[in-house]
């Protein structure tokens, strides 16, 4: 198998991976929205220093710089950035938050002129010119602002500048669900479906995904099963969820209030490039892995006589795990049992009086060897699952696969874990406040929790904190 057929074929299974990295569903209308804001927020700003100069004196960074652009384009470049750290260039109700606009730009204008003072002869400086200057920058914004939101609501109203928008809701919510979205003017409707029906039928995502819809209006959430499943689905398609705010128990994610219309919901916002550190993230697994395997050779060599010293049997140990999907792989790792553990393992479990819906783990087992308790303790016994990464079965970060003895109690809900590939570690391993922490329902939370808010960012987190863990002694027993 070449290396990349092991980046594509088996990597393309994951929840996360797309066919090929895509940019959000809304990411044309953004970038026209802010370009055209940014564009007039300059032109107003530019009028409003032109005229000042043309009636007085004008002032600028530096008095060498009377005759020079750079320094009017310094102080607009000012301007607009304090304009986006208030976050004025954001969709819906920020872009048109007057007040704010002209309290962002006066204080603006104010440090400016503190600056200027420093620079310049305050003398030369006409106060009615730092007034007038001050007063066309608010003026201009704000007027330049209203008069796009009047183009725009003109546009809206002859059917241009929409997003279209698939409806989930139950039968007799349909018409009043269509005719919020008609009042609100910002979306076309696209497709509906009874969500009566939505965790029967597997082809409402695919619908979906064949709307090209940017955004998905859901009436009752709760009324859908699997939940953080369906709204990862949709986040990884660039689809924005808009959720009626009514029993809401959803995902633990950023959630901004949003009206649609007149009525209030929650958006849970898609990500803006979707697939691109995805795909980041499996060359590196495929790379890393591939380096840690070669620069740990000499551990391998010293641990697997280490072994074969200690005692009899094979220096390596294969189990089958549930892995991507519920397909079966083979894990390895180095022994740190006796050959016959398997087979002992439910006098183990008897003697340690293990709960039903907790993973098998126990302190002091007799089946361990005594190069097993040091490998253990150093997380080393889990090095040739590097060789697992490689092929594709599993990547650096991910929900930990368990014995396929622990999978058999599991109930319905657990069973998500399964829609990303496994890895070597995961949030559970970091952050797992003691070795009696192993019910199951607390492992898959963190692992949905993982899933939810997954980046490449995270996953180099957890990473560095596995270090950490490991080296503090605080691995497996």
């Amino acid at each position: 198998m070449t290396s990349t057929s092991v980046l594509s074929d088996r990597y393309a299974r994951d929840l996360r991976a797309p066919l090929f990295s895509q940019l959000g569903k809304r990411i044309g209308q953004r970038w026209r929205r802010l370009i055209t804001l940014l564009l007039f927020d300059i032109f107003a700003l530019l009028i409003s220093w032109q005229v000042t100069a043309s009636f007085g004196e004008p002032f600028y960074l530096l008095n060498d710089n009377k005759d020079s652009l750079l320094a009017i384009a310094t102080i607009i470049a000012f301007q607009v950035s304090l304009l986006a750290s208030q976050e004025l260039y954001q969709a819906g109700d920020k872009r048109r938050d007057y007040i704010n606009i002209a309290k962002t730009l006066t204080i603006a204008h104010l440090l400016l002129l503190s600056v200027v003072f420093f620079f310049q002869d305050s003398r030369n400086i006409l106060h009615q010119s730092l007034i007038l200057s001050g007063v066309l920058s608010v003026t201009l914004v704000c007027s330049f602002r209203y008069s796009i939101d009047i183009a725009i609501d003109n546009l809206r109203e002859q059917g241009f500048l929409r997003y279209p928008i698939y409806l989930i809701s139950k039968l007799e919510d349909k018409n009043s669900a269509i005719k919020l979205l008609d009042s609100d003017r910002r979306y076309d409707f696209a497709g509906w479906v009874d969500i009566t029906t939505i965790n029967e039928r597997d082809s409402v995502l695919q619908d979906i995904y064949r709307s090209k819809v940017s955004d998905v209006l859901i009436y009752s959430w709760e009324g859908i099963t699997s939940q953080p499943l369906f709204y990862i689905k949709l986040k990884n398609a660039g689809v924005n969820i808009h959720v009626l705010p009514t029993a809401l128990q959803v995902v633990e994610q950023k959630i901004k209030l949003r009206f649609l219309g007149s009525i209030p919901t929650f958006e849970l916002s898609s990500y803006l490039t979707i697939g691109g550190d995805f795909l980041i993230k499996r060359c590196f697994d495929f790379i890393f892995a591939i380096a840690l395997i070669l620069l740990l050779i000499p551990a391998y060599l010293l641990i697997a006589l280490l072994i074969a010293i200690d005692s009899s049997g094979s220096i390596f140990y294969k189990q089958n795990r549930m892995g991507l999907h519920g397909k079966t792989f083979q894990i390895w790792k180095f022994r740190t049992m006796k050959t016959d553990a398997d087979r002992s393992q439910k006098s183990v479990e008897f003697s340690h009086q293990w709960k039903d819906g907790a993973l098998f783990q126990t302190e002091n087992d007799p089946r361990i060897t005594r190069i097993g308790k040091f490998l253990r303790r150093y997380s080393l016994d889990e090095l040739p699952q590097l060789f697992n990464v490689v092929r594709g079965e599993m990547s650096l970060v991910g929900p930990r696969p368990v014995p396929n003895s622990d999978v058999e109690k599991f109930a319905d809900r657990h069973f998500i874990r399964y829609q990303v590939l496994p890895g070597m570690t995961g949030l559970w391993q970091v952050s797992r406040s003691n070795t009696d922490d192993y019910e199951i329902d607390k492992v898959v939370n963190l692992d949905v929790k993982y899933m939810e808010n997954w980046s490449l960012g995270l996953d180099i987190q957890i990473l560095l904190k596995t270090i950490a863990v490991v080296l503090g002694r605080k691995g497996a027993y």
